[in-house]
C-alpha cells in the first residue's frame, strides 16, 4: 500500500514523506499504515527501491493559532472555493537503512531518492529478503542507526525494530531479546551520564 511521497530530504539517509489525504490516493492509509518503526520502501525509477525506518511523525496545520474571522465556514469551502488547498498534512521522517535491487544492501544506498519518490509499506515477504539476504539473518544497519545519537528517538526506534523482527523471525527472538536487553540498559544509562 502507498502511504505517500517524498518532499523533503536533510541528509543521503534522512527524508520526509508526505502521507496521502482524502483525493490523493485511492485509499488515505491509517495510522497504523505509517506507525513509529514501521519498515517502507521508496521506490525509485530504475526498479531499485530504497529501504528505510519510519522515525518521527509531525503534524503540520498552518491555520493554528489563526483565530481570526472567515469568510466561508470550512465545511463551505468546497462550494464558494473550489480552487481552496488543504494545507494541513502529516510528515513523517524516514531514516534510510539499506536498498533491494537484485539482492538486499543493509546500510548507507549509493543513490539517494528524488522528490516525489512514492513511498509504501513493505511486506511481509520483503522484511525477510532484506535481513536474510544470503540466507542468513542481518541487521547490519544497527551501526548506522547507534551513530546517529543525536536523535532522541533512535534508542526507542532500535527497541521498536528488535521487538517487531523477534516477532517475525521466531528462530532469532532469543538473540533479539538479548539485543534489546543491551538496548534497553544503554537508552536508560547512558543519557544520566
Amino acid at each position: 500500500m502507498y502511504i505517500g511521497k517524498i518532499v523533503n530530504a536533510s541528509s543521503h539517509v534522512d527524508y520526509v514523506c508526505q502521507i496521502y489525504g482524502p483525493g490523493e490516493a485511492e485509499q488515505v492509509p491509517a495510522p497504523l499504515d505509517y506507525c513509529f518503526g514501521s519498515f517502507v520502501g521508496i521506490e525509485q525509477d530504475d526498479g531499485e527501491q530504497l529501504v528505510g525506518l519510519i522515525a518521527n511523525t509531525t503534524l503540520l496545520n498552518p491555520e493554528f493559532g489563526n483565530l481570526g474571522p472567515r469568510l466561508s465556514p470550512q465545511e463551505d469551502l468546497a462550494v464558494f472555493s473550489p480552487d481552496y488547498l488543504a494545507e494541513q498534512a502529516t510528515l513523517v521522517a524516514i531514516t534510510v537503512i539499506g536498498a533491494i535491487q537484485e539482492n538486499a544492501v543493509q546500510g548507507v544506498p549509493a543513490v539517494c531518492a528524488g522528490i516525489d519518490c512514492q513511498v509504501r509499506r513493505l511486506t511481509d515477504a520483503e522484511i525477510e529478503t532484506f535481513h536474510q539476504p544470503d540466507g542468513r539473518f542481518r541487521m547490519s544497519y544497527m551501526a548506522l542507526l547507534q551513530a546517529m545519537d543525536a536523535n532522541p528517538l533512535i534508542p526507542p526506534l532500535l527497541l521498536q525494530v528488535t521487538h517487531d523482527l523477534a516477532d517475525r523471525f521466531p528462530d532469532q527472538a532469543r538473540r533479539l531479546a538479548i539485543l534489546r536487553c543491551n538496548l534497553a540498559w544503554r537508552a536508560s544509562v547512558l543519557p544520566a551520564g
